[in-house]
């Protein structure tokens, strides 16, 4: 396969820290995947406006966290969550569709309104120089791309996702320390078999583990410490505390999370598949006359074309080409009617951006 040139720029990041001042930082330990997004949850609403920063650790059971305005009907395969013995989290923080693994290192930033934090790009532009230094205590050269995803090199490390909880703007992601994309393979809405096979095999190779590039994975008191040097780094005054405060444990028992409504109608947040990592998309669709079509596209080309009206080599000479030389070479591999209707049948499946 021809690796396109990546064209995604590193989004620029501002090199001022957050006003110097003390943080709370706080490991909730492993929770169940309810109580995880009940923590972060209630332990936002409990804040007042001039109360200082909260940073959240926790790690949670294996379960897919769908993001706010999602349908999840529309993303997920209810009978295969069910099968598997997979919970799902309709989260308050906006977002795709997020597999949550056992090994994985979640944090949660709570940012009340004394800090001026209004909008997620701001908070992403501030906090993403300690995300990156506390990646690259442990020689992993991470960058950011987009506004919200980690790259190592060309692999997805990390993603984030946020929300306005109470009086405070809540930023969240995930160290992926290690772990396996075989449960949100099998629980995700899927056209066909082998669109999950080729969903398998993309996401392996596009999204990255620690543990793949590092000889021993850290442990969880390395992890803090580290968190701790590249926050006081940037200005700030962790405080670790070893325990909510009581009126925090009891909104944290309080906060009610959206129940996930299968039946509520909705459509996919990236029609006909998935979103990969940033400007990256797998996508397919399938027409009464038994034909198919699946489209990998990344950073503005073509990663792989399958389809039921050519050759396995003409789906690989498609690899590496923009759209519109994709659509050039339609019309001169195949005839002129053909050409006019799978030209038209790769624009309606190919995703370049989201909406």
């Amino acid at each position: 396969m021809t690796n396109p040139t990546e064209t995604t720029a590193a989004s620029p990041v501002h090199r001022s820290s957050f006003s110097k001042g003390a943080l709370r930082l706080l490991d909730l330990g492993h929770l169940s995947a309810v109580d995880l997004h009940r923590a972060y949850l209630g332990l936002a609403e409990a804040q007042g406006e001039s109360d200082p920063p909260l940073l959240i650790l926790a790690s949670a059971e294996d379960h897919l966290s769908v993001g706010a305005a999602q349908g999840v009907g529309a993303e997920l395969d209810r009978e295969a969550c069910v099968a598997a013995g997979v919970p799902v989290v309709q989260r308050p923080l906006g977002g795709g569709t997020v597999w949550v693994d056992r090994r994985h290192l979640n944090y949660f930033l709570v940012l009340p309104r004394q800090t001026g934090i209004r909008r997620p790009a701001e908070a992403m532009a501030r906090f993403a120089p300690i995300l990156c230094a506390w990646h690259r205590s442990f020689g992993l050269d991470v960058r950011l791309v987009g506004d919200q995803d980690f790259w190592l090199d060309r692999q997805k490390l990390g993603g984030t996702g946020a929300a306005s909880i109470g009086c405070s703007l809540v930023l969240g992601g995930s160290l992926l320390l290690d772990g396996d994309w075989g449960g949100f393979v099998r629980c995700i809405a899927a056209p066909s078999a082998d669109y999950r096979v080729a969903l398998r095999r993309i996401l392996e190779e596009s999204l990255g583990s620690w543990a793949r590039h590092l000889p021993r994975l850290p442990a969880r008191e390395a992890l803090g410490a580290a968190l701790r040097e590249a926050l006081a780094a940037a200005g700030w005054d962790p405080q670790v505390e070893d325990a909510p405060r009581a009126r925090e444990v009891q909104a944290m028992a309080q906060a009610e999370l959206e129940a996930a409504d299968w039946q509520q109608p909705g459509r996919r947040r990236v029609a006909h598949g998935i979103k990969i990592k940033n400007g990256s998309f797998l996508t397919e669709r399938h027409w009464p006359d038994g034909s198919f079509l699946r489209v990998w596209t990344e950073a503005g080309r073509y990663r792989r074309v399958w389809c039921s009206a050519w050759s396995q080599d003409g789906a690989w000479a498609m690899a590496g080409l923009e759209r519109q030389a994709a659509l050039q070479f339609l019309e001169h591999s195949l005839d002129r009617e053909d050409a006019r209707l799978w030209q038209a049948r790769l624009e309606a499946t190919a995703v370049w951006a989201e909406d």
